[in-house]
């Protein structure tokens, strides 16, 4: 993308926004009323039901929940890739209803829908996705490729899912999100890796400039970042709470400190009660 493009791009983000600085003192994302419905080959039809959250900058909220329960349609939703029926969405002071172009591009993702240009190297792919997005940094790509121990000049289709997934967060890092959804990231990373993938999650989060959505099947990943907890069962929030006031409330009741694991296969099964 020429500069006088990315020029241009900025430009058309800016004529939407009142004052920059009260934007950037809204959270990363709220969410009122969201709900949308679907066919699904499985259920022959699913409803994600009434979604209402509030994540300011700075945190990370863990989404979990058992399968089909309607965690990655919530973030498709998010990223604008499936459209919701009801409800609204701001993502960074962005409406996403009358300004969905910026609140799209305020989004970084990692996740199975990330697909990169199978025959161009890893440089090439971030030049030409960093093409979409109003900024890009280069040499900040390069630095978490390296740190990922990664080759910029790799071509994307040699790649394993768990150096895809390295991949996506150096890209996603680069053009600056300000709302970054990670769907089941960690699930194809090995132990080592994956510590110092929490690790650049918590550093990404120092500057208070993003807010992070990590669903995930491996609790104990949230177990270890996590500010707050999200539980859906089939399309309906069972409960959004920080961390903190969870472990309290299931130490009180339970009798026992409890692991998200845990917690969620008793939630479940008294759910479907």
């Amino acid at each position: 993308m020429q500069i006088s493009e990315r020029t241009n791009m900025r430009n058309t983000l800016k004529e939407f926004q009142g004052s920059e600085e009260e934007r950037l003192q809204a959270p990363a994302v709220s969410v009122s009323g969201v709900g949308t419905s679907f066919f699904h080959f499985k259920e022959k039809s699913f409803k994600l039901q009434d979604i209402s959250f509030t994540l300011e900058r700075g945190y990370i909220l863990g989404l979990i929940g058992r399968n089909g329960s309607g965690k990655s349609t919530l973030l498709r939703i998010l990223l604008q890739s499936i459209p919701r029926k009801r409800g609204s969405i701001s993502i960074a002071g962005y409406d996403a209803a009358t300004n969905a172009t910026a609140a799209k591009r305020a989004v970084g993702y990692v996740g199975e829908d990330l697909e990169f240009f199978t025959n161009e190297t890893l440089l090439e792919n971030g030049r030409i996705m960093g093409g979409f997005f109003p900024v890009f940094h280069e040499k900040l790509y390069l630095e978490y490729l390296e740190r990922f121990e990664l080759s910029a000049q790799r071509k994307a289709d040699r790649l394993s899912k768990g150096e895809a997934t390295r991949a996506a967060l150096a890209f996603a890092l680069s053009h600056e999100p300000e709302l970054l959804l990670l769907d089941e990231p960690t699930g194809g990373l090995d132990p080592l890796f994956r510590q110092e993938f929490l690790t650049v999650l918590q550093e990404s989060l120092l500057e208070e400039k993003m807010g992070i959505i990590f669903s995930t099947h491996i609790t104990e990943d949230l177990d270890k970042i996590a500010d707050y907890v999200m539980m859906l069962e089939k399309g309906r929030m069972l409960f959004y709470k920080s961390k903190e006031e969870l472990w309290e409330e299931l130490k009180r009741e339970q009798g026992e400190e409890l692991s998200l694991q845990k917690m969620m296969y008793r939630i479940s099964k008294e759910a479907t009660r």
